[in-house]
């Protein structure tokens, strides 16, 4: 008989030791939710007042904005991305295409990045990592106009004219205020040809 109270017992106070250390665990995860779900308010506060102060010039503080944003997301890709668009606007252009690379680590489809990585890479003289980069932004945004144009433009540079021609075509289509750069081609009669006096 006592043991059976004991083993009753026992087994109450394990029973009451679960149910504690349940509702512990369950507080935390509630306070925890409510931690994220004020860490993401704080984080869009200040992506919004980075956003204002750089749309006003104010790239000092857009950054101390952007910066205050990942501390609480550390993955925000588009506080990444608005710092390398501050690094390039001050041409610091390494620290630029460093976080280009950190955006597409974290979305690989981030048009805009690919977008400035390609500039990037053709201004470096990488004109097959250029291509690459223009063809995955247009993959993300097959709309996006200056995308087909600058993989046109740059086809026509490394000597796929026909394949530029299309691109530039297709950028040409989707915003007909674009005007294709290329010379217009010359014909033998339009060439002028000097004249001699005797």
């Amino acid at each position: 008989m006592i043991g059976n109270v004991r083993v009753r017992v026992f087994g109450l106070l394990c029973v009451v030791a679960l149910v504690s250390v349940l509702a512990v665990v369950v507080a935390g995860h509630a306070q925890k939710g409510r931690s994220v779900k004020t860490d993401a308010k704080k984080a869009s506060a200040a992506l919004e007042a980075g956003l204002q102060a750089q749309t006003q010039g104010k790239l000092d503080v857009a950054a101390a904005r952007y910066h205050e944003v990942l501390k609480f997301d550390p993955k925000n890709k588009y506080a990444i991305y608005d710092l390398a668009l501050i690094d390039a606007a001050q041409r610091n252009f390494g620290l630029a295409e460093d976080k280009y690379r950190q955006v597409l680590a974290i979305d690989g489809t981030y048009e805009p990045a690919l977008f400035n990585l390609a500039i990037t890479e053709k201004s470096k003289g990488n004109d097959q990592a250029a291509i690459d980069l223009y063809e995955r932004a247009i993959a993300a945004a097959p709309k996006d106009p200056a995308a087909h144009m600058n993989l046109g433009l740059l086809l026509r540079s490394t000597g796929k004219v026909s394949a530029g021609d299309a691109e530039v075509k297709k950028a040409i289509s989707l915003n007909p205020n674009l005007v294709d750069p290329a010379p217009p081609a010359t014909t033998k009669s339009s060439i002028a040809s000097p004249t001699v006096t005797p």
